[in-house]
């Protein structure tokens, strides 16, 4: 294997053309980060191979790029925060996902209302934000599934739940597995997705029947990436008759590249029948803490609660993520990098002669041209983890998670040898 300075050696011009190509969103990155991608694009060979890879949090020698983590780590404020907190541990803090229910509804410019506190009793005081913390947003997934997909004031519990395909699946799969173990008569439509990938909203509505219970959208969707415009998302949202909850998935809105792009909190606040869902798993790179949250009517969250385990947070969870919502630096930081790899990628994908999925995730869906899950596993034998699905629509498809530049350049190289045979 050459060494780096035998590879730097050999580096073929770029054309102005293809460089701004492959550069293009990261005019932010420092000029260090800029030069570091040049060479890399600039570059016939790989001079990183995946047994130099040691990302954060990942074994050496794998480039873990199949589960939509962040690659970079944690906020350092988070770590911090974990680091003064864990001295404390050995007492009950009662009062942490209360304040950490205040930090989101500050962060978000929620509106409050005054709480009377009880004397002696103030660690119990809510937080007076219409937010619901839990251990990760796959149990208020669960939650909602139960609460509000399956109607429970009958002898023979019923449901019909509408979801996109190829979507995220999770709260389907929840339905499902209720059915089974319940016995409840819960329906699970998925909608075919638009020819370019994104929910079909016309579709979703056509599918609403007397007995739908409960509609999801997953903004930006995965695996696609693609996303829905507030005013699409608005438009939908005064169709659907108002005894139907509708479940706005938002896990990777902070990698939306869409300048001045508006959420759908705001809908969350107009409409009882709209809850926000978010993570700390993926922007801030929280994952094996489990921290969730949802936002919306009031009393709906205070329903999510009453059923849920927020105390089950632990209290250094919380304020790590107290702590990581303050740390805008650190979001901006990660938007940066993760789109500057995303550059890298696309760039590598054209010359390959593979089409994706433009992507506003922090993943690309490729087309690989066969079926998508074998190569997954040829990968997996290289020690690169991707994700691949079943599913006849994106069958010849795989999803990359978005790396490190040094993980994304070690498994093009990969993927390269692969694609050409």
């Amino acid at each position: 294997m050459k060494s780096e300075k035998e590879v730097a050696r050999t580096k073929d011009p770029v054309s102005r053309r293809s460089f701004i190509a492959a550069t293009a969103g990261i005019g932010s990155l420092s000029l260090s980060s800029k030069l570091s991608l040049a060479e890399i694009i600039t570059s016939n060979k790989n001079p990183v191979s995946v047994d130099q890879l040691h990302g954060w949090g990942e074994v050496p020698g794998v480039a873990g790029i199949g589960y939509n983590e962040n690659p970079f780590g944690p906020s350092p404020r988070a770590l911090r925060a974990i680091n003064e907190a864990v001295m404390d541990v050995n007492r009950y803090d009662f009062g942490a996902f209360t304040k950490l229910e205040k930090a989101i509804g500050e962060h978000l410019s929620l509106a409050s209302v005054k709480v009377d506190v009880v004397p002696g009793r103030e660690a119990f005081a809510a937080s007076g934000y219409p937010v619901y913390v839990e251990g990760g947003s796959g149990f208020i997934l669960n939650q909602i599934v139960m609460n509000y997909g399956i109607k429970w004031n009958t002898s023979n519990p019923t449901g019909e739940i509408i979801e996109v395909d190829p979507g995220y699946g999770g709260v389907s799969r929840a339905a499902l597995s209720f059915r089974e173990l319940m016995g409840t008569e819960v329906t699970v439509k998925r909608v075919p997705a638009t020819s370019a990938l994104k929910h079909d909203l016309d579709a979703m509505f056509k599918a609403i029947t007397s007995k739908t219970t409960l509609i999801v959208i997953t903004n930006p969707n995965n695996p696609t990436g693609t996303i829905l415009s507030y005013d699409e998302i608005k438009r939908f949202v005064n169709a659907v008759p108002k005894n139907i909850m509708i479940l706005i998935d938002e896990a990777y809105i902070h990698f939306v590249r869409e300048e001045n792009y508006q959420t759908a909190v705001k809908l969350s606040q107009e409409y009882k029948n709209v809850i926000v869902t978010r993570t700390f798993s993926k922007m801030y790179g929280m994952a094996g803490l489990r921290v969730g949250y949802a936002v919306g009517d009031p009393s709906i969250m205070s329903e999510l609660r009453t059923l849920g385990n927020s105390l089950g947070v632990g209290s250094i969870n919380c304020y790590a993520a107290i702590a990581a919502l303050e740390d805008d630096a650190y979001v901006r930081h990660v938007k940066r990098l993760t789109n500057a790899s995303k550059d890298y990628f696309y760039q590598n994908l054209e010359n390959l002669g593979l089409s994706y999925i433009p992507s506003h995730s922090s993943f690309v869906m490729v087309n690989v041209n066969q079926n998508g899950q074998k190569l997954a596993r040829k990968l997996l034998e290289k020690n690169i983890k991707v994700r691949a699905y079943g599913s006849e629509v994106i069958q010849n498809y795989v999803r990359f998670s978005i790396g490190t530049l040094d993980e994304m350049q070690a498994m093009v190289g990969v993927l390269s040898d692969e694609i050409k045979g």
